[in-house]
């Protein structure tokens, strides 16, 4: 049988997250009886140098990468290539599967590319590599043959999400995942994923992997992998790392309402847009544990809201905000600077309308156009210079990066620093600082205050 390691690349981040994806195919693979482990080098600080030995042994060995981390796990492969035996090496995730041809050619140790949802295509692959099979057969995959890179067709079925195994959480250092503040009520904490696909067409983001089409596990396995989670590891939190969770709203009051029924106690966070949620849903997830939910409100600019195919107004954003506070939930509101059309003066509009929503907190970020997207291709259309693919990083505020690109109106070191001064108007006010005392009531609120006020002062300095 053959013997699989999947690595998570290293990042720079404080806040390490579970490789969700990573875990679902360590799953499938577990069950179809595949000897396979996880290298969580992010989580476990493990270097470059050190992860060859990590893995060390194994027959197939997966990488998956974003386009922040490609280039970590390009080092990665080169390492892994000149190992004796050599494994196998495939690569994952969202960047292999939108450009695999040009992943391909700048790592040639890559043997093959898993594109999409990898839990089908990684069974059939390995069927096909351990009895040498023609992987011509297997649909979602690019691989090499004869110095020339060959696609597979797409795969074009959907998996069916209640039909997945729980996460392989037991194969990760899950010790060691670290709620982002403002989460972080409770620990120890633990993220799932309930629906993938999203109908929606917001020009910032690429659906390489799950596409448009909404699927989403039913309430009853969302509750049951959640009592899992506390009875197996102990967990008194849970992020819900959906796209959009509230978009099937009888789904969400069915989870709600069978969370109450069942007396499971569990604290939990999600996100979603401002156009999908009501007082009653709102009511009904606090009443189910929930105390914060996020929304991507982008810009208070009707104009760049329309460039950027948002589909929302300012308007559901003061609502979704009001109601959301009435519900007694914690608001974070997200918002975008250096989106096409973006001025000084819009870039002002936006700054003082996250201060009139009276949003709990405020993410501030450098619109990215990420490859894939319809803002990359309208950034890059006239750009002469290459950007390499890891500096296409999510600026969040323990992560101040040099923006990617600029504008005629905003040059890289204006769209950094009015980054600055967004935290400093929003944060630093006699008000708001009042507030988030008198919110602290509790150890756990004071210590994520205390870690929210040092990312403030990393977000703002230069």
């Amino acid at each position: 049988m053959l013997k699989i390691a999947l690595i998570n690349p290293p990042q720079s981040t404080r806040y390490p997250q579970p490789p969700l994806g990573l875990s679902m195919v360590a799953a499938v693979l577990e069950k179809a009886r595949y000897p396979v482990t996880v290298l969580d080098a992010n989580a476990l600080g493990i270097t470059l140098e050190a992860i060859p030995a990590n893995v060390a042994g194994a027959d197939i060995v997966g990488v998956t990468a974003m386009t922040p981390t490609i280039g970590a796990a390009m080092d990665i492969v080169r390492k892994l290539e000149v190992l004796q035996p050599r494994p196998v090496i495939i690569m994952g995730g969202a960047h292999a599967s939108l450009l695999p041809e040009e992943t391909m050619a700048a790592a040639p140790g890559v043997d093959i590319v898993v594109r999409g949802e990898a839990e089908e295509t990684i069974i059939e692959l390995l069927n096909a590599l351990g009895n040498e099979l023609p992987r011509q057969n297997v649909h979602g995959i690019s691989y090499r043959r004869e110095g020339k890179v060959v696609h597979t067709p797409d795969r074009t079925s959907c998996v069916n999400m209640d039909r997945l195994p729980y996460p392989a959480y037991d194969l990760l250092p899950w010790q060691r995942y670290r709620p982002h503040p403002p989460h972080g009520k409770k620990r120890p904490f633990a993220a799932i994923v309930t629906s993938r696909g999203c109908p929606y067409h917001c020009a910032y983001c690429s659906k390489p992997v799950f596409g448009n089409q909404f699927r989403a596990q039913s309430p009853a396995r969302v509750t049951d992998e959640i009592a899992y989670l506390k009875d197996r590891f102990g967990v008194n939190e849970i992020a819900f790392y959906d796209d959009s969770f509230t978009l099937d709203r009888k789904r969400v009051l069915e989870i709600t309402e069978k969370i109450v029924r069942t007396g499971l106690k569990i604290s939990w966070t999600c996100e979603t847009r401002v156009n999908l949620v009501d007082k009653e849903l709102l009511r009904n997830m606090k009443r189910a544990g929930c105390y914060a939910i996020a929304y991507g409100i982008e810009s208070a600019s009707p104009e760049i809201i329309r460039a950027l195919q948002k589909d929302i107004t300012p308007e559901q954003a003061e609502k979704a905000v009001r109601e959301s506070h009435e519900a007694g939930l914690q608001v974070t509101g997200y918002f975008m600077i250096g989106s096409p059309g973006e001025t000084p003066e819009s870039i002002r509009q936006t700054i003082d309308f996250a201060r009139k929503l009276k949003v709990d907190f405020a993410q501030f970020s450098v619109t990215t156009p990420f490859p894939g997207t319809e803002l990359y291709e309208i950034y890059a259309r006239d750009k002469k210079e290459t950007i390499p693919w890891e500096s296409f990083v999510y600026a969040g505020t323990d992560n101040p990066t040099t923006p990617v690109f600029e504008s005629d109106n905003l040059s890289r070191a204006d769209l950094a620093a009015w980054t600055r001064r967004a935290y400093r108007r929003f944060y630093l006010r006699p008000g708001y600082v009042l507030r988030r005392l008198r919110r602290s009531v509790s150890p756990n609120e004071a210590r994520m205050n205390v870690k929210g006020f040092r990312m403030l002062l990393q977000s703002i300095k230069k």
